[in-house]
């Protein structure tokens, strides 16, 4: 296969069970990266939150975050695009992700603000949800337990919100029923949350932009998954690759499995399909 660019999703895909990158992935990345291949983490997560990842593979990625409306050269910049809220849109999601009653977030460039806070106490899962300071190299980033900041701050110039609750949450329904005439990016990483970016924002889009920038066609990209959030850029990437961990509706849409994420599966199948 000719591949000029492979994008990876980060949890359950990249990452092992422990959070961390196994080490046959790392290996894989940077014998990809020494035969110039470009790649790129392509992950729902905050590009802050991204760029201690970025650092540890030592491949210099690109790096695509908060589901494809930001998108940065490496993990010192530069910015490459972002892809915000208006005004108007912002209104309209913030009314509805605050008489859902769910907890949620709203995602800016170095912050996560907390809505509905008190709500998050009902689920332990998001005991790591609490207000902090956290810096990676020159940049800072602040989660925000405050609605007073996040009517003042959090709600300009937003890069998505993010809906949490149980799994398949029927408030999840209410959200959408109340957003459909916006034509909203909706999209889940996981069946307890519910994500929403600007019309026409998606991990897809991010990754069709890196194509054009990189002057590549999409049949020489390869894309790794797991989740529905990933369907986007599986769709556009000639090589897509789900992981035999995801969701079986990613799994049917992939050209491609993988090894399960807790095995290392994405270094196992580069290994295989790629680097011979």
């Amino acid at each position: 296969m000719d591949i000029r660019l492979i994008a990876f999703d980060m949890d359950d895909t990249l990452l092992g069970a422990n959070g961390q990158f196994p080490e046959i992935n790392v290996r894989a990345l940077r014998a990809c990266a020494a035969r110039g291949i470009s790649l790129a983490l392509n992950s729902g997560r905050s590009f802050e939150a991204l760029r201690d990842f970025a650092c540890a593979l030592g491949v210099n990625p690109f790096i695509i975050s908060v589901n494809g409306a930001r998108i940065d050269a490496g993990p010192d910049g530069p910015t490459l695009a972002e892809r915000v809220y208006d005004q108007a849109h912002t209104q309209a999601v913030y009314e509805a992700m605050r008489a859902s009653g769910l907890y949620y977030t709203v995602y800016t460039r170095g912050h996560t603000y907390m809505g509905n806070s008190s709500q998050r106490f009902l689920y332990s899962r998001f005991d790591h949800h609490y207000a902090h300071v956290t810096r990676s190299g020159p940049y800072i980033y602040e989660m925000v337990d405050d609605e007073e900041r996040l009517r003042a701050e959090g709600l300009v110039r937003p890069y998505k919100f993010v809906a949490l609750g149980s799994e398949r949450d029927p408030r999840f329904a209410g959200i959408l029923a109340r957003l459909a005439p916006l034509h909203m990016s909706v999209s889940s990483s996981r069946a307890d949350n519910m994500e929403v970016m600007m019309p026409g924002v998606d991990k897809g889009s991010a990754l069709k932009f890196l194509v054009g920038q990189l002057g590549i066609s999409s049949a020489q990209v390869m894309a790794f998954g797991d989740n529905t959030n990933d369907l986007p850029m599986l769709s556009y990437a000639g090589a897509s690759v789900a992981m035999a961990n995801g969701e079986e509706s990613v799994r049917r849409a992939a050209r491609f499995i993988a090894p399960h994420h807790a095995e290392g599966g994405v270094g196992k199948f580069l290994f295989e399909k790629v680097l011979v």
